[in-house]
């Protein structure tokens, strides 16, 4: 992909976070997924656990760094769309560290990432603010030296890691969200926010554009939408359900010794 395009992925992707119209995102964990994703949405974004699930790897890092690059570039390649990738906690503990893994992702394609605080040492676990805005303003300023107006996702991990009671959570994710927003960051995503009330009140604390993961208890989509939030992630849901399919098929296989529902011709 050529600086160009890349450049104009960027910018349609930042333009995909409407309020009243929020970006959905169906994750994907690979080529084939982002595939089958791209024909309907305007945008790809992986999740890391399914990623991770997919290669055999547990989330959290485990995955070699040099396989979610290689797989960036074969999905930015196969899709006609802007793609988003789950860096986690940007493969380092260290500004420098995040900021040379994002080098690398935008190489290989991507215009977008997401950046957690919640897991430092290999340990889930809230580090301060301030270490998680320092590689946030790494990442942006390695993104600008390359040319490419990156989406910095800053995913805060108050309500994951229980942190306190839910207005405590909010509390800190706001504090958090006002931080990473100096240091450039581009929206905030919050998984383990389901309240509506509370994801109203989030909404009116930042000016960054809010992400929230769907999981149990999360309100649908227009509710979202009515309260402000612009982006709203299915995370490892998909490939959970993918896999229950396929389990389901493979045992209605196994006890009909029948398969030919499976050589029907593609839709």
């Amino acid at each position: 992909m050529d600086a160009k395009t890349q450049q104009q992925y960027a910018e349609t992707f930042h333009g995909l976070h409407k309020k009243g119209d929020p970006l959905v995102l169906f994750n994907a964990w690979d080529v084939a997924t982002a595939k089958a994703i791209a024909k309907t949405s305007p945008a790809v974004a992986t999740s890391s656990g399914a990623v991770a699930a997919a290669l055999g790897y547990a989330d959290g890092e485990d995955v070699p760094f040099d396989m979610v690059t290689g797989l960036v570039s074969r999905i930015s390649t196969a899709v006609p769309v802007p793609v988003s990738i789950d860096l986690e906690a940007g493969y380092g503990d260290t500004p420098d560290a995040a900021a040379n893994s994002a080098i690398k992702i935008l190489k290989a394609g991507a215009i977008g990432i997401n950046i957690e605080d919640g897991l430092s040492g290999g340990k889930r676990q809230l580090v301060s603010p301030e270490q998680h805005a320092a590689k946030i303003k790494a990442v942006r300023d390695a993104a600008q030296k390359v040319g490419i107006h990156l989406f910095i996702n800053a995913r805060t991990d108050p309500f994951l890691l229980k942190f306190g009671s839910p207005d405590e959570c909010l509390n800190e994710a706001a504090r958090r969200a006002e931080a990473y927003a100096d240091a450039g960051a581009d929206g905030i995503f919050v998984p383990g926010l389901t309240d509506l009330a509370l994801i109203e009140k989030l909404v009116q604390l930042t000016p960054l554009p809010v992400n929230i993961m769907v999981t149990q208890g999360v309100p649908e989509i227009p509710d979202l939408a009515r309260v402000g939030v612009r982006r709203v992630s299915l995370g490892p849901w998909p490939m959970m359900a993918a896999m229950r399919v396929i389990g389901q098929a493979a045992a209605a296989v196994a006890a009909s010794k029948q398969y030919g529902t499976f050589l029907q011709p593609n839709a």
